[in-house]
C-alpha cells in the first residue's frame, strides 16, 4: 500500500473515533430516572388533562397536543386510520418534561442541603 492509502485509513478511523466519543459524552450527560418519568407523566398526564375538542377530533397532550383521534373515520373505520401522533410535537413536549424535571430535582437537592 501507498502512503496516501494509509493515511486516509488513520484520518478515518480518527473520525469515527471522535464521533463515539461524542455519543458517549451525551448518553453520560442524560438522566436516564428523569427521562424515564418524563416518558410515563406525559403519556399518564396527557390524559387526566382536559381535551381539546373541535367538531370531529379530540386533541390529546400537554402542554402541546400531540395525539388527534378523529370521531368519524377518514377512510375505514380502522384504528389507524382514526388517530394521528405528532412526534415531533410529543418530542417537544418530552423536552419540556424532562427539564422541568431536571430544574425541579436540582431545586430539591439545593433545599435539602440548605437545611
Amino acid at each position: 500500500m501507498n502512503f496516501l492509502g494509509r493515511k486516509k485509513k488513520e484520518i478515518r478511523i480518527v473520525l469515527v473515533d471522535k464521533e463515539m466519543k461524542s455519543i458517549d459524552w451525551i448518553t453520560r450527560q442524560i438522566n436516564w430516572k428523569a427521562l424515564n418519568f418524563s416518558v410515563y407523566f406525559e403519556i399518564l398526564i396527557s390524559y387526566f388533562m382536559p381535551f381539546k375538542v373541535d367538531e370531529y377530533e379530540y386533541q390529546v397532550g400537554f402542554p402541546f397536543p400531540f395525539l388527534t383521534i378523529y370521531d368519524k373515520p377518514i377512510i375505514h373505520a380502522n384504528l389507524f386510520s382514526t388517530m394521528l401522533i405528532d412526534e415531533f410535537r410529543l418530542a417537544i413536549n418530552l423536552l419540556i418534561v424532562y427539564f422541568a424535571t431536571i430544574l425541579l430535582l436540582k431545586l430539591y437537592k439545593k433545599v435539602k442541603i440548605s437545611k
